[in-house]
């Protein structure tokens, strides 16, 4: 169930690093472009059952993460960002452990009412290796000053028909539609070196198994320049299920029971905080810190992200 912890991502369903470009309210100019390559890391310790109590040791995983994203201004309003993850996830419970001796229960009454079925789960306590989504954003600068305020539109589409049953899937495997608001504002005088920014997307999400998955998912983040090359900023993040089920409802119905790592009603919040320095003029350094906080019909656990961006210019 790595897709759970998907913060604020317009572009896939996965946590990203704050600085993601689609994520910001503020364009580059026509013809700027920047290449990002990220790497982050996602240890799950359990869960967070329905009602939002923390489950420890129940069901833990985690996951490793490649992202290649390219964001090119078009216009001085208009720019776009493609991105694909590469994930590399998989299953570390312990199989006397009770939910997950009680998930192998349900795999086993599956396969006993359904012989036939070429249905396996991907918890074998091996890594499962493979590319996720397309995302494709496009923002707009509506306004520019003294708030910046920055619609944007995004899609999320599967590179290709990956395996979904386990705790070690990779993704939803769903497509999507995003639409939201970016919003964000230099605060001088008050604090000359500063900056807020917020943004919110609702995501119209492919139905699964009859059920409604769309989702809403808001962030607010406060940014410092310590220095003229070092910045550091403090976020939080929150998501809200709009349709989906719940655990206990998942595992009453075998059929809903193997595609439940798609299919729960997430809930959470996230804070963390991050820092952004400058190599050079074109090249900069990007780190950041999420921990799970709160949350119901999800994981909780730690996320940690590097990322490494080259900016240039595109005649």
């Amino acid at each position: 169930m790595v897709w759970l912890i998907v913060a604020l991502l317009v572009a896939s369903p996965l946590w990203c690093p704050p600085n993601a470009g689609a994520q910001s309210a503020w364009l580059p100019g026509p013809g700027e472009s920047a290449l990002t390559l990220t790497f982050q890391t996602l240890d799950f310790g359990g869960h967070f059952d329905e009602h939002g109590t923390k489950l420890t040791g129940a069901v833990p995983s985690r996951a490793f993460l490649g992202i290649l994203e390219f964001e090119h201004g078009l216009t001085e309003k208009v720019a776009f960002t493609v991105r694909l993850p590469y994930v590399s996830s998989r299953f570390t419970g312990d199989d006397d452990e009770p939910v997950t001796a009680f998930l192998n229960d349900r795999y086993a009454e599956f396969r006993r009412a359904n012989p036939d079925a070429a249905v396996t789960s991907l918890d074998t306590g091996g890594f499962y290796s493979t590319f996720q989504d397309f995302g494709f954003t496009i923002r707009y600068g509506l306004v520019t000053r003294p708030v910046v305020v920055t619609p944007v539109v995004g899609v999320t589409i599967p590179s290709h028909d990956y395996r979904t049953v386990g705790e070690a899937a990779p993704g939803q495997n769903l497509r999507a539609l995003h639409t939201g608001v970016n919003v964000g504002s230099l605060l001088y005088p008050w604090l000359p070196r500063a900056y807020v920014h917020g943004r919110y997307v609702y995501s119209f999400v492919e139905n699964l198994a009859g059920v409604s998955m769309d989702r809403s998912a808001a962030e607010i983040e406060f940014g410092v320049t310590l220095a003229p090359r070092v910045s550091v900023r403090a976020l939080v993040d929150w998501l809200r299920t709009h349709g989906g089920v719940s655990f206990s409802e998942a595992y009453e119905d075998v059929e809903l029971f193997l595609v439940h790592d798609r299919l729960l009603a997430s809930r959470y919040w996230h804070v963390g905080g991050g820092t952004t320095v400058s190599l050079t003029d074109s090249l900069e350094l990007d780190g950041a810190v999420v921990t799970f906080v709160s949350g119901s019909d999800t994981h909780y656990g730690v996320g940690v992200t590097m990322g490494l961006t080259w900016s240039f210019r595109l005649r």
